[in-house]
């Protein structure tokens, strides 16, 4: 199964307070939609042009309403300016299906970059006349860690009339998210490493609004968490099995936990001590078929309070090259879609110390806050008790 995690980024035109781009993340049963337009002009015009077009293609498209009405209704709905007489907001939409497929549909935005396996990739693009509009559509297949940078025209613009005649140019903006994927598989080191230098084009001043959204996919984006005893110590074997069951990432956080797991597996666990961050969190460990173990209740609170920072996406924070526990378990988790936990329900003593804080003594709080923070930053959380 293949999906997507997105980064954006985006520069205000110089001397706006918000930004003429918008973007718009959505879900049907079987794809991830990825929406950025760009309205004419900047400021408060552009932006509400815009939002408007975001929102008319993310509701029409997840109804199955053809490309040719969609682009219909944008056309009549958008506000008409008076100057130009038009009304005007290009946009791009990428929708990648579980299968592997994505299907991109292009309206007068800069041409997606496309990288497979490290190298560049252009699609064949047909072109549909739809209210006398060039519409661009495209479908090929990706595969896990190949990457799709769809962006707005300030970022084409940069160094116009400064450093260069005609501007960055898409060419150059290709080869440079080239260079960098030869460096670095991290979407938000690559996206914002390009704003910075579309920054550094402009003088600090930019010249337009400039949005750079990166699309990069991952196989079976999917982790299950397993902690806390089971309540019966004769299901132990049976909610190991099942716990490995799943695809994808395999994270235990708990002692008791992962010692159930090495004995049900007669699998040893190696604590790593080096390389480690460790500040007030216990170290790491690792067994064969698991990607992450951890202690417990205070990584989890750990990690809890790094989702709390997070407004609209986990890419958000920077995780230090050296990680702790709670870091690890962060990281992990910001690549997948899907989060299931399985919360075993045997009372572990030490957590009744009455000398420990209160919100530590009972796991099942700890996981609610942890499942409302993940569904906020749109993952789908399963819980299951044991």
């Amino acid at each position: 199964m293949i999906s997507a995690t997105v980064y954006k980024n985006s520069l205000n035109k110089f001397g706006e307070q918000v930004c003429g781009d918008n973007y718009q993340l959505g879900k049907t049963e079987d794809s991830k939609l990825i929406i950025l337009s760009d309205g004419m002009g900047s400021g408060i015009k552009a932006s509400i042009l815009s939002i408007l077009t975001t929102e008319i293609i993310g509701t029409m498209y997840k109804k199955g309403v053809k490309i040719e009405e969609i682009v219909d209704t944008i056309t009549k709905t958008l506000p008409v300016c008076k100057v130009r007489g038009i009304a005007y907001s290009t946009f791009t939409l990428v929708q990648i299906f579980k299968s592997g497929k994505v299907k991109i549909i292009n309206y007068d935005n800069p041409s997606p970059v496309i990288l497979t396996k490290g190298e560049l990739y252009k699609p064949k693009y047909i072109t549909k006349r739809i209210n006398e509009k060039d519409i661009k559509i495209t479908e090929f297949e990706i595969f896990a860690e190949d990457f799709i940078f769809i962006m707005s025209d300030g970022l084409v613009h940069a160094g116009l009339g400064r450093l260069m005649n005609f501007g960055w140019g898409e060419e150059n903006i290709a080869n440079y998210l080239k260079r960098m994927y030869r460096k670095t598989r991290e979407i938000k080191y690559i996206v914002d490493s390009l704003i910075a230098v579309t920054e550094s084009y402009y003088g600090f001043e930019p010249g337009d609004d400039s949005t750079l959204i990166g699309i990069k996919s991952i196989e079976n984006p999917i982790a299950t968490i397993f902690t806390g005893p089971p309540l019966n110590p004769k299901t132990d074997e049976y909610y190991v099995k099942r716990f490995f069951s799943r695809i994808g990432k395999k994270v235990i956080c708990g002692g008791t936990t992962s010692n159930i797991v090495s004995r049900v597996l007669d699998e040893e666990i190696e604590i790593k001590l080096e390389g480690e961050k460790l500040g007030k969190l216990p170290p790491t460990g690792t067994m064969k078929g698991v990607d992450l173990i951890t202690e417990g209740v205070l990584t989890l609170k750990y990690l809890n309070r790094m989702l709390d920072k997070c407004k609209d996406n986990m890419h958000e924070i920077n995780i230090p090259e050296k990680m702790n526990s709670g870091e690890k378990l962060f990281s992990i988790l910001t690549e997948c879609d899907e989060v299931n936990i399985l919360v075993g329900r045997k009372v572990n003593a030490f957590y009744h110390n009455p000398n420990l804080p209160f919100d530590m003594s009972i796991r099942s709080t700890l996981i609610r806050g942890l499942s409302k923070n993940l569904e906020r930053l749109g993952k789908t959380v399963n819980i299951e008790y044991c």
